[in-house]
């Protein structure tokens, strides 16, 4: 019988049956201390329960999809065949389901609003204050009436006082553009705490409805319901949810925070938003992620965008067999392994790569011998196999992501192609040493492994 996900909760069940959830029973303190050890929990390859939060009641979860191997666990895939499964999400999208009548996230309704009974932590040594940043934030295009899922930090500023920060890649940006126009304010609900396939589909950049790709990674439509004070479809197990707007004309000082790139963030003016109404599950959990992190790293820059770097690198060549976008790179490095390309094409391919995304601005090439996930040996690849004089292309001028700390205010910079597989000549008189397999733990405990 497989394990049934349909909420936080119970994927939480899922972890803890599969020994990847630490649970943090002593009070932690949401100011600095909470993050420094969700940040250790994660680098033990954890996500993190913490049962005590001073100042709350609420417990709260973080780096819940923190690796690729918990990704597949929400969706019910395998770490190899991950990728296929989130492309195919695109391909056949599945709408939600509106439900009438009482909802789980409706379960307590305030509307006297307090942020500072959640535990919204302040991460990084250096941030700006308390971010909710693990929120799936939902709007409705004011033109179409299409929602639309997505991620943007949200520094709380008062009781019922958000930044918020948008940047010129959101369609959320796009929609407060067009109510802005009108002098109208941006309705939006933030859904804390849901089932990780909605978290997952709001790291999508899809030109549809989010809540189609949630359905098709669950394999069924997304339950939701209608806010309280707007017309936002929310997820009907959320944990939280904030119902909020965007307030037309105003603009104050947001920042810094520790964001993907393994920076803090500037301070900029960014529009204000006002949370009108809190629902909640009763006795709630709180979902967190820390800035800089492998979670906040797989959803805002990698795993969304592996299927299609993969696909194009392949239309470029049939002979590449890997593609991947290492967290520890944010984003910004593209890891290709093919099979013994032909003259040109691996440069070829990393062409192809860098039109993945604007993001990407260095990639390598190896051979297939190279584990693209294993850092030690793409090291060694780039220390012995590349001909630095004839095997490196530099590409200036490009568009990348302003948040780079070597783009120009724009977002432009030089972009790089790096051909680390042997040279066709040469395949033949240097071969990679590898070792045999051994079962290391018997051989320790004085057995001979099998078959011996």
């Amino acid at each position: 019988m497989t394990d049934r996900i349909d909420d936080l909760r119970s994927f939480m069940v899922l972890l803890r049956k599969k020994g990847l959830l630490c649970e943090i029973t002593t009070s932690v303190d949401p100011v600095h201390e909470l993050g420094a050890v969700l940040r250790a929990c994660e680098q033990d390859g954890k996500a993190a329960y913490f049962h005590r939060v001073a100042g709350s009641s609420v417990p709260v979860l973080g780096s819940a999809l923190g690796s690729h191997e918990r990704i597949a666990l929400a969706v019910g895939a395998s770490r190899e065949n991950l990728g296929e499964v989130l492309e195919a999400a695109t391909r056949a999208p599945v709408p939600p389901r509106p439900i009438d009548g009482p909802a789980p996230c409706q379960e307590i309704v305030e509307t006297e609003v307090d942020l500072g009974t959640l535990p919204v932590p302040t991460h990084a040594p250096k941030d700006g204050g308390p971010y909710i940043n693990a929120g799936v934030v939902i709007a409705r295009d004011p033109v179409s009436g299409r929602h639309n899922l997505s991620y943007v930090r949200l520094q709380v500023k008062g009781r019922d006082r958000i930044g918020v920060n948008l940047n010129t890649w959101r369609h959320l940006l796009e929609f407060f553009e067009a109510a802005e126009r009108q002098g109208q304010n941006l309705p939006f609900c933030v859904a804390i705490g849901v089932d990780p396939a909605l978290m997952i589909a709001a790291a999508y950049r899809y030109d549809g409805d989010e809540y189609e790709i949630a359905g098709a990674l669950r394999g069924e439509p997304t339950p939701v319901v209608r806010a309280k004070t707007c017309d936002v479809l929310v997820p009907a197990t959320a944990e939280i949810v904030l119902e909020c707007e965007i307030i037309s004309g105003e603009r104050e000082a947001e920042g810094p925070m520790a964001e993907y790139t393994g920076h803090y963030s500037g301070v900029h003016p960014q529009p204000v938003g006002r949370v009108k109404a809190i629902t909640h599950r009763r006795d709630p959990i709180f979902q967190t992620t820390a800035g800089a992190s492998f979670e906040h790293l797989l959803l805002g820059t990698a795993v969304t965008r592996e299927p299609k770097l993969k696909h194009l690198c392949r239309q470029a060549s049939p002979r590449v067999r890997e593609a991947y976008l290492p967290p520890f790179a944010s984003g910004f490095l593209a890891l290709i392994a093919m099979q013994e390309p032909r003259p040109g094409e691996a440069r070829t391919v990393g062409l192809a790569a860098l039109n993945a995304h604007v993001n990407i601005n260095t990639v390598v090439i190896v051979d297939t011998d190279v584990d693209v996930f294993n850092p030690t040996e793409v090291f060694w690849a780039l220390s012995t196999r590349v001909r630095w004089e004839r095997d490196q292309v530099v590409i200036p001028g490009t568009l990348g992501n302003e948040l780079h700390p070597a783009a120009d205010r724009t977002g432009v910079i030089a972009k790089t192609i790096i051909d680390a597989t042997l040279a066709p000549e040469l395949r033949g008189a240097y071969s990679k040493i590898v070792y045999p397999k051994v079962d290391l733990a018997a051989l320790l405990a004085g057995q001979r492994p099998k078959g011996e």
